[in-house]
């Protein structure tokens, strides 16, 4: 088995379509093609992490943070933090691989499973993703449509929610003409041509957008099919930064920060409001969420959860909603357990570990 079927699978799982446009999911360095040996699980890489990772055989490092982001580096030398993780591993034929925010967006994710620890209920996305799918319309003469939705369908189109081979036909009839040179699959040069043809319109990721029309391509019978691309407004339901949701019952704002302290294992943290009211209605984001704090309040949030809030930021509890900063590793750090649980149900044929080193240790005094 190689790296690159271990990496396939965790795509096909959280895409990386769905990485914030400033982020750098998927490979960082290294040559999937090779047969893998074991996985080493981790939220931050560093020096310490990789080491560990050839102490136990592992040539897969898989991190929830990337090594860079889409800016890049300019230079890889080992006196560099960032350069010495990325010589090592190649020296040692490593992969080093980054799961970011397309595991904090995805379904089952890093903010799926922090509203899962608080017990939420009736959860939603605080941010949905926008621009997520386009839907192709193409037009097949009938006896070729169920080979190209098969085809489509193969390769993530028509996908909705819990369902799968989502597609809306329609019969009719088509007709052309060829010209000089052309090379017909039905007709003659200078012909004109009728066809009983089906209206096929199937919704698919952005992402895959090239793939989409290669697949077309290599499945219609026509010289030049027809088709359109149509760009759509639709939210997703699932995917998407944050959640909000519900608690089973309503809290006093005491009992809730000791709620959160005791669910998560916190150290000392930060929070602003009022805190004479009561707390039901929550919104969470792993990581650095300040940047989501009024959709939090416009939503109607009773509380706030996430990290990285500055000074400024927590005036914004005079809206009424308690503003709560448990840090940025505090709101995500389970993610690397959603991870190895994957890897760990799927492949029996390779170790997976969790890494016991970190490489930044932030102290309390």
């Amino acid at each position: 088995m190689t790296i690159k079927d271990v990496t396939t699978f965790l795509e096909q799982k959280f895409p990386l379509y769905l990485q914030e446009d400033f982020d750098n999911c998927g490979v960082q360095c290294g040559d999937v093609r090779q047969e893998i040996t074991g996985a080493m699980v981790c939220f931050e890489m560093s020096e310490q992490v990789i080491d560990e990772a050839i102490e136990k055989g592992c040539n897969l490092v898989i991190s929830h943070h990337p090594l860079m982001l889409k800016r890049g580096i300019n230079k890889i030398v080992p006196t560099d933090r960032v350069g010495a993780m990325l010589c090592k591993a190649l020296a040692h034929n490593m992969v080093l691989y980054s799961m970011h925010t397309n595991i904090d967006s995805g379904e089952g994710g890093g903010n799926d499973a922090f509203a899962e620890k608080l017990g939420l209920r009736n959860t939603k996305v605080l941010e949905p993703h926008k621009g997520l799918y386009r839907k192709l319309v193409v037009f097949v003469p009938a006896d070729h449509a169920e080979q190209l939705k098969n085809a489509l369908f193969q390769i993530g189109c028509g996908v909705q929610g819990n369902y799968d081979s989502c597609a809306y036909t329609m019969n009719g009839t088509g007709q052309f003409r060829p010209q000089t040179g052309a090379n017909p699959y039905l007709g003659q040069e200078g012909a004109l041509e009728h066809v009983a043809e089906e209206r096929v319109e199937v919704l698919y990721p952005t992402g895959l957008q090239r793939t989409v029309i290669q697949t077309l391509y290599e499945n219609h019978p026509y010289e030049e099919p027809a088709f359109d691309l149509l760009p759509l407004e639709n939210e997703s339901r699932t995917i998407g930064l944050g959640r909000i949701g519900e608690l089973p019952e309503e809290m006093t704002v005491p009992a809730f920060l000791s709620f959160l302290k005791n669910k998560l294992q916190l150290p000392p943290f930060r929070y602003a409001g009022n805190t004479e009211r009561t707390i039901r209605k929550v919104a969470v984001c792993g990581g650095g969420g300040s940047g989501f704090i009024d959709l939090a309040i416009a939503s109607g949030a009773d509380a706030y959860v996430s990290g990285d809030f500055k000074y400024h930021d927590f005036f914004k509890s005079h809206s009424g909603t308690l503003l709560v900063d448990i840090g940025h590793y505090e709101g995500e750090f389970f993610i690397k357990n959603i991870i190895f649980n994957l890897l760990n149900e799927k492949f029996t044929t390779f170790a997976t570990l969790i890494s016991k080193l970190e490489l930044l240790e932030v102290k309390y005094f």
